[in-house]
């Protein structure tokens, strides 16, 4: 296997045109320069199908298997469903007694199953050994391997029976009703006692599930190697999801795999997409285990080029570089079994990419050597997240992303920090990451850093009587129709006193007064009538930078005043030198990567727009050793690079949608 791997998901269905659609698999293997084929298993199935139901699929994978491997090319299987993703109408098997997810307010799936039912563990863990009969590479466990989104049920479970008397016995009560638990649950304010009895089950439940069938499978093939398709983390989060626990229950002799979700089943635009991205699959790299393998899934729904341009898929596949990804799972071709579309021609434009591909992923972009402003997450705030009145279990999902996207569209190079920063330098905070820290600890926080704070952050801090930290003595949300204006007297993207109208899209913000002397305002939220209502932008105590809006409508926070007020304000601060882009490029995002002995910095151009020569401010970068990567230079063309007070002209073109990564040893 290459590299960089190319993971074809493909549907071959037994007996239909068996024979000519694997002959035209094999060639596009070879054209396309695919390492491995994940086959799915009756993927329109969405029942729990039975072990004859399989046979046929099996007999078939393993005759391609045997095809495949003359070519150089790895099979592994991609089963759909372990507790199923939609009941789509469907019911139970005779003979299948298998226990029922319920959701909270108490509707039963009709297929959808009960993680502890013992029935359905049995007749899973069996299944998932008879396909490791075929020692394939890779082994799928999909991402129905969750509590949340087993439509049609409301969120998803599971609050059956079953469930409620385990809740009853860990809060060491005879019983209790549904409906009483999941409003302990979602209880505003302090967190109730059952909001940590549930996330305590799910967590521990998920990591007993994945070790058996880890087990089941290593029994019978200890060298395939599981792989975990995953989804949004601040919603498994409203589950309490064990990301390291999982993925180590997973291992075997050959170390699990992780599917990472890129965020765009349809085309969209490369701002909306970047945004999400920088949430989701970012994120997602950063809370696994550092030895865990990522293979990103880009999947186009419907399945051909009507649902993405090739365009659209290379820009998919360079930025899921990003992530330190070892290759890609490729689910762009439909799974009803028609084969491969001749005329879509993929593997033209995938065999042109893979030297680029190739060439990054042996850079080892990985999350460990990421540099920038830290933005603080934690898996487990959902244990500590204060909900409101009439919550839905989304109430549950945190909102500490917000940072990361909104820096990345502005330049700015940024990182995760888990828990707990991994240096002092500059620290982003949004939503209520703060409820995960005592007072001791939020204090020494602040002390340590350069503090960047949304309002959420904000709010939260003073709702926890810490206000003084950032030196706030009152908060309260508001949401009118505002402009928001500098004056602080310096001119931004060359405007004086220039304004901003983020109501449109945000609407809301914080209504802020400070203790006496301890601010100094940047810009003012005005009526529009002109009339001051309250502080913007400000800088606190010379450390700390406060942007007091909700994170509702991100497009009102996209200004080219307000990139440049954060940047002043970065590099003002800075103990460390953050990388950043200085020159007008509205969504070229910049990411670092360093080691003790290398360096890569990655710029990823998101708009439409193509670019001429980028600006990078924030560290000496002369160098004639640099070497400058492309899907225009894949294998890498050497380039001089000079610094002149810290700024530095990368003279290359960017054009729409592709990533370039520059390169040395140090």
């Amino acid at each position: 296997m290459s590299k960089y791997a190319y993971m074809l998901r493909f549907t071959l269905q037994p007996g239909h045109w068996e024979e000519e659609r694997l002959e035209a698999l094999i060639d596009f293997c070879r054209k396309g320069k695919i390492d491995d084929v994940m086959f799915f298993i009756a993927p329109l199935n969405l029942r729990h199908i039975t072990r004859e139901e399989t046979k046929p699929w099996m007999d078939m994978i393993g005759r391609a298997k045997g095809l495949l491997e003359r070519i150089g090319v790895t099979t592994s299987i991609n089963p759909l469903n372990t507790l199923l993703h939609d009941s789509a109408n469907n019911t139970l098997l005779e003979g299948q007694n298998f226990r029922l997810m319920v959701d909270p307010n108490g509707n039963q799936s009709t297929t959808a199953v009960c993680p502890l039912c013992p029935e359905w563990r049995s007749y899973i863990i069996e299944l998932y050994a008879y396909y490791a009969t075929l020692q394939p590479n890779s082994l799928w466990v999909e991402d129905d391997f969750r509590f949340h989104n087993h439509s049609p049920l409301q969120w998803g479970g599971c609050f059956c029976e079953d469930h409620m008397r385990a809740f009853a016995r860990e809060a060491g009560v005879a019983s209790i009703n549904r409906e009483d638990f999941v409003q302990g649950v979602l209880a505003s304010g302090e967190p109730h006692e059952y909001r940590r009895i549930w996330l305590d089950s799910c967590r521990q439940t998920m990591v007993e599930l994945a070790e058996a069938i880890g087990e089941a499978v290593h029994h019978v093939s200890p060298e395939t190697r599981i792989g975990l398709m995953t989804s949004d983390p601040s919603v498994h989060a409203a589950e309490g999801r064990d990301w390291h626990g999982i993925m180590k229950a997973f291992d075997g002799n050959q170390r699990a795999i992780i599917r990472p979700n890129l965020p765009a089943y349809m085309e969209t635009s490369g701002i909306h997409y970047s945004w999400a991205f920088n949430a989701v699959s970012r994120l997602t790299a950063a809370l696994i285990p550092d030895h865990t393998e990522a293979f990103p899934e880009l999947e186009n729904v419907p399945y051909t080029s009507y649902s993405k341009s090739k365009s659209f898929q290379k820009y998919q596949l360079e930025t899921a570089l990003l992530l330190g990804s070892r290759g890609i799972t490729l689910n762009m071709i439909d799974m009803i079994g028609n084969g491969l579309y001749p005329e879509e021609q993929s593997e033209r434009w995938l065999a042109e990419e893979k030297d680029f591909l190739n060439s990054i992923a042996s850079l080892d972009l990985h999350v460990q050597y990421s540099k920038g402003v830290q933005v603080l997450v934690s898996e487990h705030s959902s244990y500590h997240l204060h909900t409101t009145e009439q919550s839905t279990m989304e109430a549950l999902y945190p909102r500490e992303t917000w940072w990361t996207s909104l820096l990345s569209a502005y330049g700015v190079a940024n990182e995760y920090a888990v828990e707990w920063p991994k240096r002092e330098g500059v620290l982003a905070l949004s939503g209520q990451i703060l409820r995960n820290y005592d007072e001791a600890q939020i204090r020494e926080l602040f002390k340590a850093n350069f503090v960047l704070l949304d309002g959420e952050a904000v709010y939260t801090l003073y709702t926890m009587g810490l206000g003084s930290l950032c030196g706030v003595s009152q908060a309260v949300w508001r949401e009118v129709q505002t402009i928001e204006q500098i004056v602080n007297g310096h001119v931004y993207s060359g405007i004086k006193e220039g304004r901003m109208r983020p109501y449109l899209s945000i609407g809301r913000y914080l209504d802020i007064q400070y203790e006496q002397g301890s601010a100094d305002v940047i810009s003012e939220i005005l009526s529009v009538q002109s009339e001051a209502i309250c502080p913007g932008m400000t800088v606190v105590n010379g450390r700390i930078f406060i942007l007091p809006y909700g994170q509702d409508g991100q497009e009102g926070t996209l200004n080219p005043i307000r990139c440049a007020v954060l940047q002043e304000t970065i590099t003002a601060m800075g103990t460390e030198e953050t990388l950043m882009i200085t020159s007008y490029s509205p969504h070229a995002a910049v990411y670092e990567f360093r080691s003790a002995t290398q360096q890569s910095i990655a710029i990823v151009n998101n708009s439409m727009d193509d670019i001429d020569g980028i600006e990078l401010a924030g560290a000496d970068l002369t160098d004639d050793n640099w070497t400058l990567f492309s899907r225009f230079e894949p294998m890498g063309q050497p380039i001089a690079l000079r610094s002149s007070e810290h700024r530095t002209v990368v003279k290359s073109h960017f054009p729409a949608l592709t990533l370039k990564v520059l390169h040395r040893q140090i």
